[in-house]
């Protein structure tokens, strides 16, 4: 949820501040509490008081769009579905509206729906990172590769420090078959976040489909030094001992230590090796169905 944490004695406070003057602002800060505490049920209740007082225009919006947000987390999804409707229409230009609508279309999989809201929060708040990568996101599981790759773009633009969009653009990038600004792109990502394992193994596998071994193996050594009981990593490292280096020692023993460990799962060691078999050009079938490769793991 995106609402920091509140403890039990900040709650009460707001309460009490509420009870004595029951404004719009102090009614959405102890629903806004109550929902960090996981009260949904009681948050809703504040939300739609706090919604009563408010007058027409930004503020309305702006609450009945959170009030959308709390009917989300309690999967009252028509409920939800009003309340962003009602926001938009107190305040078109407000981009965050637009935003939950199309979060909301896309989770029930009306794509088209999602596409145009979140353009809409686009053209209200233009140098927002997060809206333009959560667009590419969606025309990437639709299938516009293209221009996905153009929103992608901008929010790297908009937020050139920031790994998380450099790591998403260079998954783009692959399933587009430009495999080498696919690599500059998980370079920039590992460089960003350089504590990070899962982004260092992605560059390795890069560096294995792009035919460079030893760019390959010292990437992955560099996930196992920061992950060193990842399974998935040794067997990686061990396949590029064993069939692109040549050194069977080294194999043998990152194969028998992964063998030993407890998430060992030979499942994500064969879509592992599929991915790295795989042909990533333009004319080959890697980035088929427009997904982009699934080795197991996640991006925080």
């Amino acid at each position: 949820m995106p609402y920091e944490f509140e403890d039990e004695h900040n709650v009460e406070r707001r309460e009490e501040e509420a009870a004595k003057a029951p404004t719009p602002e102090n009614l959405q800060r102890v629903a806004d509490a109550h929902l960090a505490q996981g009260r949904i049920e009681t948050a809703i209740e504040r939300y739609r008081k706090a919604v009563s007082l408010t007058d027409n225009g930004h503020a309305a919006s702006e609450t009945r769009g959170t009030l959308g947000d709390a009917y989300v987390y309690a999967d009252q999804t028509v409920s939800a579905l009003k309340q962003f409707r009602r926001a938009i229409r107190q305040s078109p230009r407000r981009a965050q509206p637009h935003f939950s609508l199309g979060e909301l279309y896309r989770r029930y999989g009306k794509i088209q729906a999602a596409l145009i809201e979140f353009r809409r929060a686009i053209e209200c708040d233009p140098k927002n990172a997060f809206y333009h990568y959560r667009l590419g996101d969606c025309l990437s599981d639709a299938g516009y590769l293209p221009e996905a790759i153009g929103e992608l773009e901008a929010a790297v633009e908009l937020s050139p420090a920031d790994p998380f969009y450099h790591f998403w653009l260079s998954d783009v990038y692959l399933m587009s078959g430009r495999l080498s600004d696919a690599i500059r792109e998980m370079q920039q990502a590992a460089m960003f976040s350089p504590y990070d394992h899962y982004y260092n193994m992605r560059l390795g596998v890069l560096y294995m489909l792009s035919d460079s071994p030893t760019d390959a193996a010292t990437a992955v050594m560099h996930a196992i030094k920061l992950s060193p009981r990842n399974a998935i990593y040794h067997c990686l490292i061990a396949d590029i001992y064993a069939h692109n280096i040549g050194d069977d020692d080294m194999a043998s023993q990152h194969y028998a230590y992964a063998g030993d460990l407890d998430d060992y799962d030979r499942e994500h060691v064969r879509r592992l090796r599929e991915l790295t078999s795989r042909d990533w050009s333009p004319d080959g079938n890697g980035h088929r169905n427009g997904h982009g490769p699934d080795v197991g793991g996640s991006v925080e």
